[in-house]
């Protein structure tokens, strides 16, 4: 009987295997890879700007009322998310991470839902100063040959919250469009910028988009 493929397998077997030992050998995934999701809840400011760019519905959040504020569980389900990693991309503090993890083989449900939880706090709100008894003289007009002083420059806030210099602003807009929790009302015509303290949630997103710089946090 002719076996032609004998000599062949006889010399594989002292030959070293040509693909890959895994799950015997762990096997390290490609620079770059989009794996399993990490979620870190202490950087979590629930700006929920995750959760509108998710392009397969796969995050969502749930609020318990608390004495110490609301307590935000936030979830990720690997089921259905598409590891386009736009979550991790608009993120501005860093809380969603996409890992070299591949390893997202589950039996139940239960396995492919990364969740975390933290409390956020209801916003301080500082104590308005007492009207002055009278207005303040308007600034004596600069004489001939000499230039106005500078306006000062506007300090941030100690909560976080954004701050308009309205030496820089155009009125573009574009803050307002971008602000995830939609606390910004800007009227271009009548130049006048608004935020509203208790809808704002200091995500910085205004101030990264501001092509003027004209907004600090």
């Amino acid at each position: 009987m002719d076996f032609p493929f004998v000599k062949e397998a006889i010399s594989q077997l002292f030959s070293k295997p040509s693909c890959a030992m895994y799950p015997a050998v762990e096997s390290i995934a490609a620079p770059r890879y989009r794996g399993r999701i990490s979620f870190d809840p202490s950087k979590c400011i629930n700006c929920l700007m995750c959760e509108r760019v998710c392009c397969g519905g796969a995050i969502t959040h749930t609020v318990e009322k608390t004495e110490e504020g609301d307590k935000i569980t936030r979830s990720f389900n690997l089921g259905c998310c598409t590891f386009c990693a736009h979550c991790q991309d608009f993120c501005n503090h860093g809380a969603i991470q996409l890992t070299q993890d591949y390893h997202m083989i589950a039996t139940k449900e239960e396995d492919l839902i990364v969740s975390g939880t933290f409390i956020k706090k209801p916003p301080v709100k500082k104590a308005v100063p007492p009207k002055p008894a009278a207005p303040a003289a308007a600034p004596a007009a600069p004489a001939a040959g000499e230039t106005a002083a500078p306006a000062e420059a506007p300090k941030p806030r100690d909560d976080g919250k954004p701050v308009q210099d309205p030496s820089k602003c155009v009125y573009c807009t574009i803050c307002a469009r971008k602000c995830p929790a939609g606390a910004l009302t800007v009227d271009r015509a009548a130049k006048t910028w608004a935020l509203d303290e208790d809808v704002c949630v200091g995500c910085g997103t205004c101030a990264s988009v501001c092509p003027k710089k004209a907004i600090i946090m």
